[in-house]
């Protein structure tokens, strides 16, 4: 090979990378924002608004408030359901059993003595039941709508139908309902169907899940509350004379068929109280928004109750058609006369 066949390739290569690295040059001195920043802020479709760093702070609800329970100087009584499959323990309502207690009152978990939910009832002003899986007897469906004609209260706290994964060696899912439709249908509501969901930033507690209701009028229940939050909402189906208190958020949706309309989350038919979520009363959620301030009024509505039955009996008391009675005290043994020994002889 000769020497002209060698160098003549090589400055026509030389000749054109010179050209490409002065075209580039060029074009960067012209246009400096054509490569984009180096932080790539500006990139379109690669830096979602969510992505921003504007969002990745979202702001939160703020978590501060008490939960305020008067003090009116009686004694009155709580009972917390425990004989239906209750899916609620002790811990999960510290809170609520510290308030109670600061302002002089009890909270009891299960019925007292041996009766049962029905027999308990009217030894208490107030019954709590959170998200029973059991349903009621008729019998105790006839006791609870004595007992709440009667001047008690109740407050049931209810979740819509979920799917849970067990965890373990074999996992398995699980659905979960609410199972007391058949004691809260004779006060006009039961529980919907579906979880609801709402995908406004404004209008959840930073997940699409965790959905605000407002309320829908005046009255103690809503007294002092602009915003409560539930984590696993569900809607209430109404009807009769049962009266809706709080409603969900504009734009909220159900989660499997993602229908839009104005769901009821809270409802009250005279002494009753539906809640279509058990989630807000745990510590981790009690002082989210105003919820706080809603479970005072939840436990104001169950203190204001009269127990129909009066008041439990005290040791050494039994009960006689429902009122106490003294026991009588057992009259002390008389002791047998000693005889006396007669002398032999006489």
């Amino acid at each position: 090979m000769t020497e002209g066949r060698i160098v003549k390739p090589l400055a026509v290569f030389i000749v054109v990378l010179v050209v490409i690295l002065g075209g580039t040059f060029l074009l960067a001195v012209a246009g400096p924002g054509s490569s984009g920043p180096p932080d790539g802020a500006s990139i379109d479709g690669q830096s979602p608004s969510q992505y921003q760093p504007d969002a990745v702070n979202a702001p939160v609800d703020p978590e501060d408030g008490e939960i305020s329970v008067d003090a009116d100087g009686e004694d009155k009584r709580i009972l917390v359901d425990t004989s239906h499959g209750n899916q609620v323990s002790e811990s999960q309502l510290e809170p609520i059993t510290e308030a109670v207690f600061e302002a002089g009152h009890t909270v009891e978990y299960g019925t007292s003595g041996t009766g049962g939910f029905a027999e308990s009832l009217g030894q208490y002003d107030g019954v709590l039941v959170v998200q029973p899986l059991g349903s009621f007897s008729p019998e105790e469906r006839e006791a609870l709508r004595e007992y709440t004609e009667d001047g008690g209260r109740v407050v049931v706290l209810a979740e819509p139908t979920q799917t849970q994964l067990s965890t373990g060696f074999t996992q398995s899912t699980t659905t979960v309902s609410f199972g007391a439709n058949n004691a809260t249908e004779q006060y006009g509501v039961r529980m919907g169907a579906e979880q609801l969901y709402n995908v406004d930033d404004a209008a959840n507690d930073n997940n699409f899940k965790a959905i605000y209701a407002t309320p829908s009028g005046d009255g103690e229940l809503t007294d002092g509350v602009e915003t409560i939050t539930f984590d696993t909402a569900g809607y209430a189906v109404v009807n009769g004379d049962a009266e809706t208190t709080f409603t969900a958020a504009e734009g909220t949706r159900t989660l499997e068929t993602r229908r839009t309309g104005t769901y009821p989350t809270v409802v009250r038919n005279d002494n009753m109280v539906f809640v279509t979520d058990s989630t807000f009363i745990r510590s981790s959620e009690i002082y989210d928004a105003d919820n706080e301030v809603f479970v005072g009024n939840l436990l104001a509505f169950l203190l204001e109750g009269e127990a129909p039955g009066g008041d439990a009996p005290d040791a050494g008391f039994v009960t006689d058609g429902g009122s106490a009675t003294p026991a009588e005290t057992p009259a002390a043994p008389t002791p047998e006369p000693t005889p006396t020994p007669t002398p032999s002889g006489f």
